[in-house]
């Protein structure tokens, strides 16, 4: 007749013991593992929670999603701006060279002037004032890409070297 359970475990108690005691301890094991785990994801949902209503951690997210998409909207309207802002800095004057000189030999003090004024695409202006005992002479030229509606004097090139750097 096969024996019964209770014969079998009678007659192998202590291995019987020894397993059970051995699963206890693992048993144990993983709950302290499984316990450090969720030490560690507590203090990350409350660091991810700080400052914030309370509410579950979807509410959360899409708060966070909302705030990072307005940014990105916000980040790309300000990069159009600046790009915009660039374009039209090129047509602002921004280069100037003056060369004060004297015009005569009999007045003295470098009274005459040579003024180029130009943009990023090298348009803009030449002014020269020519002065003598008697009068003042003032005299404009447009420039354009760099070139001059009027043949420039030496002075005016000095000053238009002056402008673009070169001296």
């Amino acid at each position: 007749m096969p024996p019964t359970l209770l014969q079998f475990i009678s007659d192998n108690r202590d291995p019987l013991i020894a397993g059970l005691i051995g699963g206890v301890i693992l048993m144990l094991l993983l709950q302290i593992a499984l316990l450090s785990k969720l030490g560690r994801l507590t203090r990350l949902y409350t660091r991810l929670t700080k400052n914030t209503s309370g509410g579950n951690l979807e509410e959360i997210l899409h708060g966070y999603m909302g705030t990072v998409e307005e940014t990105s909207r916000r980040m790309d309207a300000l990069e159009k701006r600046a790009d915009a802002i660039a374009e039209d800095q090129k047509r602002c004057l921004q280069k100037v060279g003056i060369i004060r000189f004297d015009a005569f030999e009999e007045v003295g003090g470098e009274q005459s002037f040579a003024l180029v004024v130009l943009n990023a695409e090298e348009t803009g202006i030449a002014l020269s004032s020519v002065y003598s005992r008697q009068d003042v002479r003032v005299y404009a030229k447009a420039i354009r890409g760099g070139q001059p509606s009027h043949p420039l004097t030496r002075e005016e090139q000095e000053a238009m070297s002056k402008a673009n750097g070169k001296k």
